[in-house]
C-alpha cells in the first residue's frame, strides 16, 4: 500500500495546510477553514495518522494548442 502523504493530497495547500471541505467554511469571508496538515494527522484529529481524509491529486493534462493558439509547432 502506498503511503498517504499530505503533499500528495488534493486538499493540501503550499502553506502546509489542509483545506479539506469537512473543516467547513468561515461565516465571515466564506473561505474554507484550514488547519496545519501536521495537526490534521494527529490521532485525535479527523484525518488521523492513517490519512482517512486523503484524496489523491488528479492529473491535469493541457492541450498546448489551447494555451498558445497562435504558435506554430
Amino acid at each position: 500500500m502506498e503511503a498517504k502523504l499530505c503533499i500528495d493530497c488534493k486538499h493540501y495547500a503550499p502553506e502546509r495546510v489542509c483545506k479539506h471541505p469537512s473543516l467547513g467554511f468561515s461565516f465571515v469571508d466564506g473561505k474554507p477553514k484550514t488547519d496545519f496538515a501536521s495537526v490534521m494527522r494527529l490521532p485525535y484529529q479527523a484525518c488521523k495518522p492513517e490519512g482517512l481524509l486523503f484524496e489523491p491529486m488528479e492529473a491535469v493534462i493541457y492541450d498546448m494548442a489551447d494555451i498558445f493558439p497562435n504558435q506554430k509547432g
